[in-house]
């Protein structure tokens, strides 16, 4: 079985106009505690014919290998090799001369070379954690810091600077993790219902969810460069200038 948006939209529908045809079932022919107990049975049939239906949407997107179309392009340190391990370290120490400068990771990104970009794949998830860990007050509690984005705008450089192959590859990735997304808050909403759960979010707020959850998940990380992110010490207003090979 194959899944879409539309097929798993569908589903959440289908399932929501024929429970409502099951729980307001008429007959002449049945007692009120008949009709009542008619009712339950035709719900029940129809929440267990939909709960294999959201197995079947589960499974299909755990066999989809779209989301991982980017992987084999994602620049990656290869720590089986010294001279690489040691041109990345160079690259990791360049980079962080600029952010001490006041250049922000998203300005970074923008120009950096692959070389600089496995060095911040590898590099700047420890950094952003020292960061901040080092800016917490006595007695906070410790949160790791969401760096989503930061790959995201490496993802977006290396395909820009791969070509056309790495940005088909890209865009397919991101489409899967849109679909992946939306699925995850979709049936996730619908598996309560049809456990009747009546004290979750409503349909509105899930379906409102689960289109930020999609949107999240396809977004580059233009939004990183264009608003100077956080990580930044101090505005500059210069661009970076690209880490050489």
């Amino acid at each position: 079985m194959n899944t879409s948006k539309q097929q798993i939209s569908a589903t959440a529908k289908a399932f929501k106009d024929e429970l409502h045809k099951a729980q307001t079932y008429q007959s002449k022919d049945l007692t009120d505690e008949g009709l009542e107990k008619q009712r339950k049975m035709l719900a029940d049939r129809v929440r267990a014919k939909y709960s294999k239906e959201v197995d079947g949407h589960r499974s299909a997107l755990y066999y989809d290998r779209d989301r991982s179309a980017f992987d084999s392009y994602r620049p990656k340190l290869d720590w089986n090799k010294p001279a690489e391990v040691a041109k990345a370290q160079a690259k990791w120490t360049a980079v962080q001369g600029k952010l001490d400068a006041g250049l922000s990771i998203g300005q970074i990104v923008s120009t950096a070379d692959k070389s600089t970009l496995a060095a911040i794949n590898e590099f700047y998830p420890d950094h952003a954690e020292t960061m901040q860990a080092g800016a917490m007050t006595r007695g906070q509690q410790y949160e790791a810091p969401d760096i989503s984005n930061v790959h995201r705008a490496v993802d977006d450089r290396a395909a820009e600077i791969g070509g056309n192959t790495d940005r088909a590859a890209l865009a397919k990735s991101r489409q899967s993790a849109g679909l992946h997304a939306y699925a995850d808050a979709t049936l996730g909403h619908l598996e309560q219902t049809i456990a009747g759960n009546v004290h979750g979010a409503s349909d509105l707020q899930a379906a409102l969810d689960a289109q930020y959850a999609e949107q999240h998940a396809m977004s580059g990380g233009a939004g990183l460069i264009a608003n100077h992110d956080a990580n930044a010490s101090a505005d500059t207003g210069q661009e970076a200038a690209a880490v050489s090979e």
